[in-house]
């Protein structure tokens, strides 16, 4: 018998697709290849689907609009601009 890696294991886990895997588990216990790998994906599965949860809420949480930091950039940037041009217009008056 070849032992697999956990990375052959896991590619496979990811072509069936969870509901698929947790079927099969749910089924035939006993007869599941690599139990310890397959139980280490479902424990991957679960965390990577809370992080993306925990993710769609504080994005859904967020309000519509220009953040805080954002807003600064801008101003920031703006007020650069205007000093540019209220110096660009003093030289050119100094040449003169």
């Amino acid at each position: 018998m070849v032992r697999k890696t956990r990375e052959q294991v896991w590619r496979e886990l990811d072509s069936i697709g969870e509901d698929e895997v947790r079927r099969r588990l749910a089924a035939k216990p006993t007869e599941v290849e690599e139990p310890g790998l397959v139980h280490e994906w479902l424990a991957r599965q679960e965390r990577v689907n809370a992080a993306l949860a925990d993710t769609s809420i504080e994005l859904a949480a967020r309000q519509p609009g220009l953040s805080k930091g954002v807003k600064r950039a801008v101003g920031s940037a703006a007020l650069i601009g205007v000093a540019a041009v209220a110096l660009a217009f003093l030289l050119a008056r100094r040449k003169r």
